[in-house]
């Protein structure tokens, strides 16, 4: 398979996975407590799998943990907010 295709599948899949993470965190803590730990998380993951979305994008960076936070914050805004990226990325 066709590696931004992969990078982007991965994306995808951590974004489900922190907006999951969101819904069952929100039953134990408060709402703002619940979207603090879920940003953490996904820039955990960016950084623990080394998953960037400017990266998957073709652009390369002299600092890629920059890539990682900003695509780890990203994530934890779910799937819409990376469905709104990659349609701006087509236009």
């Amino acid at each position: 398979m066709d590696k931004p295709i992969e990078a982007i599948q991965t994306l995808i899949f951590m974004s489900v996975v922190v907006e999951l993470l969101l819904a069952i965190f929100q039953k134990f803590v408060s709402k703002q407590a619940g979207h603090l730990v879920v940003i953490l998380f996904g820039v955990a993951l960016c950084f623990a799998y080394q998953v960037g979305i400017f990266t998957s994008l073709g652009l390369v960076t002299k600092y890629p943990f920059v890539d990682y936070l900003i695509s780890g914050i990203i994530i934890s805004q779910g799937s819409n907010a990376l469905s709104q990226l990659f349609n701006l990325r087509h236009k």
